[in-house]
């Protein structure tokens, strides 16, 4: 009786140490899907961040702050995760803030003020595109 109690006691030992660890490995995977999910539902604007209509500009500056906002509800534990969530919200905001000033620079048809608030928009397909991949490889563990 007294093993058939002991190997019990084992098992169940045992089950609960499987299933903390797996509960620690779901939490990161959670974790990045979350984020994933959201980042991946809110990447429209980013890809359509050009243009020269001030107001176009401008709507997709508000989108832009509204993407930030959804990117930064995003509830995360993981340290590195919670960078790269600031990161994403930060270069939206960033995007936003230029998308404004391409569109005020246009309206008031001074070309040089146009032409470097372009050249900054221009230069933050590739900072998503890296803070995309950098997520992707340190949520599939090859970072």
């Amino acid at each position: 009786m007294r093993l058939a109690t002991w190997m019990a006691s084992a098992l169940l030992a045992l089950g609960v140490t499987g299933v903390m660890g797996l509960t620690g490995c779901d939490g990161k995977i959670s974790q990045c899907n979350r984020l994933i999910e959201v980042i991946n539902k809110e990447q429209g604007p980013l890809k359509e961040a050009s243009g020269s209509d001030p107001a176009a500009l401008k709507k997709l500056a508000d989108t832009l702050d509204d993407v930030a906002k959804k990117v930064e509800a995003v509830e995360l534990k993981d340290e590195k995760l919670v960078g790269f969530r600031d990161d994403y919200a930060k270069m939206a905001k960033d995007l936003a803030k230029a998308s404004r000033d391409t569109a005020t620079a246009l309206e008031g048809k001074d070309p040089t003020k146009a032409a470097e608030a372009a050249k900054n928009m221009s230069s933050f397909g590739s900072r998503e595109s890296d803070l995309v991949d950098n997520i992707n490889k340190y949520c599939s563990g090859s970072a």
